[in-house]
């Protein structure tokens, strides 16, 4: 019986775990044109195009809120937590859920760029909860989908800002 106990499934289930999701770029450019490109909180569509739009209240005053608009149309609000431009860094958090938009219950992310021999490094690193967080989730709503759908929104703005600044003018 102790076995049996051991091994049910609503032992071995479990809820949500922090997924960490961290994607870099190393762009050959100088750092200060990069983040006067990427260093408005509210500009992200810019460089984008998983995005339609993004602005945001508040510049880059810590509480601005940022709304983005999805190319799928859906919304997503974020708040600004902290930004410090002499470090080429801020921090957000998604406020409002909109698992249509991102399949996630919440995120917290650090965008932060660093020196390099070549320019600069940027870096976009996110720790975020699936969608559903129940002990099983379905997998649109899952670790998983979480983890892809954040993966592919940095990797196509980091790519579409290296290749943006390392146009030949």
């Amino acid at each position: 019986t102790a076995l049996a106990l051991l091994f049910s499934p609503a032992i071995m289930a479990h809820g949500p775990t922090p997924q960490k999701i961290v994607e870099t770029v190393e762009i050959a450019a100088p750092l200060d044109r990069v983040w006067a490109l990427a260093g408005d909180f509210g500009t992200v569509a810019q460089w984008n195009s998983a995005l339609k739009s993004s602005e945001s209240s508040n510049g880059n005053q810590r509480g601005a809120r940022r709304t983005l608009v999805f190319a799928n149309g859906e919304t997503l609000h974020e708040d600004l937590d902290a930004y410090d431009a002499a470090k080429h860094e801020y921090q957000y958090r998604m406020s409002e859920p909109n698992v249509k938009a991102i399949p996630a219950s919440s995120y917290s992310v650090i965008f932060r760029m660093t020196p390099t021999e070549k320019g600069a490094q940027v870096e976009w690193k996110s720790r975020a909860y699936r969608g559903d967080t129940s002990n099983e989730p379905p997998e649109t709503l899952s670790d998983e989908a979480v983890s892809a759908a954040l993966q592919k929104f940095f990797s196509t703005g980091l790519s579409e800002l290296k290749t943006k600044l390392e146009a030949k003018p």
